[in-house]
């Protein structure tokens, strides 16, 4: 009777610790995910990040080409119009 009792002790604490390295496994696992998720988290980002770089680079590139193809249309208009005035003031004398 007393073995008896011994024994259920020992399977009680032997579940008891089973059931602590099943938590503590679970633990560690779940930090481990969170930790993976946060590095992927990270990843994405500084990827947005540079995409968003990129992209206002690209803007800006582009505006700066619109802007000097306007100024080059307005200097060949200005040049136009001084030829027509000079032309003009040539044909009235």
């Amino acid at each position: 009777m007393l073995n008896k009792q011994v024994q259920e002790a020992e399977d009680k604490a032997n579940r008891l610790f089973e059931e602590q390295e099943r938590r503590k496994l679970e633990m560690k696992l779940a930090i481990e995910r969170s930790r993976q998720l946060q590095c992927a988290r990270h990843v994405q980002e500084k990827d947005m990040a540079k995409q968003e770089e990129k992209e206002f680079a690209e803007f800006w590139r582009t505006r700066n080409e619109e802007l000097q193809l306007a100024e080059q249309q307005e200097k060949e208009e200005e040049r136009v119009r001084a030829q027509e005035l000079a032309n003009f003031h040539k044909n009235q004398t």
